[in-house]
Order: C-alpha cells, then sequence, then structure tokens
C-alpha cells in the first residue's frame, strides 16, 4: 500500500523519482492481498501489484530505505551491509520513531487502520524528498 500512495502522490505533486516496494518475508509473484486493493480503490488509488522479495541488488540502487519495523531495516541493513560500502542507503522507520503493523492477515480493519497512517505520513515524507531534490 505504501508503494501505491507513493506513486500516486509523487505522479500528483510532479515528484519524478524511483520507487520501489520488497517484503524481506515476500513471495515473488503473489498477488496484492484483496483487503488492500479494496482499501486503495476506496482512496481512489488504482493499484494491481506483485509482492517482491527483497535481495542486495535492490540496495545498490537505493538512496533512502523506509521500513514498517526496526526488523524491517535490520534485515536490509545486513542485507546490504556488503554492497556498496562507500553508497550505503539511509535507513529509517517510515513512521520515525514508531513501527507501523503489518496488516497481513489480520483483515480489512487493519489495511483501513494502515491507510489512515500511511496517508498522513507519506505526503510528509515524499514532500522532504521533494524539497531535497528542489535545493
Amino acid at each position: 500500500m505504501a508503494h501505491a500512495l507513493s506513486l500516486h502522490w509523487a505522479k500528483n505533486h510532479g515528484l519524478r523519482i524511483a520507487i520501489e516496494s520488497r517484503g524481506i518475508r515476500a513471495t515473488n509473484g503473489q498477488p496484492t492481498t484483496a483487503d488492500a486493493v479494496s482499501v486503495l480503490a476506496k482512496a481512489n488509488v488504482p493499484w494491481r501489484g506483485h509482492s517482491q522479495q527483497l535481495c542486495a541488488t535492490d540496495l545498490k540502487w537505493a538512496d533512502l530505505v523506509w521500513g514498517m519495523t526496526q526488523q524491517h531495516l535490520d534485515y536490509a541493513q545486513q542485507l546490504g551491509s556488503n554492497v556498496a560500502v562507500n553508497q550505503q542507503p539511509v535507513y529509517q522507520l517510515l513512521a520515525g520513531s514508531q513501527e507501523l503493523a503489518d496488516p497481513l492477515n489480520c483483515g480489512l480493519m487493519a489495511y483501513e487502520e494502515l491507510l489512515q497512517k500511511l496517508q498522513q505520513l507519506l505526503p510528509s515524507r515524499l514532500q522532504e524528498i521533494q524539497n531535497s531534490s528542489e535545493a
């Protein structure tokens, strides 16, 4: 959902950046869950995506890596520790000092709650990127 919302916001605000989404326990090729698609559609964000497992090559091109949980960040940092040692991405929790709960297998309400949080967080985080690219 963060991927879909980020792309949607970036497009609507003229931010031209590469945005990718990966999971640490994702199964490559699995479609976005029906609950996530439903919640995004209600927010007028059309989306049909597929999951991808995070791999070391993803971290070669990334400047910034956001994670929902510290476990996500720890995994990404460990995976990327030997990749482009001179050019490591910045790793941050998407919600600053708080973790975001993964809604997978937790029902529609969990997806709705995450959507509300992402709709608050992502515009300000993406605006920071936009401001730094314009400076």
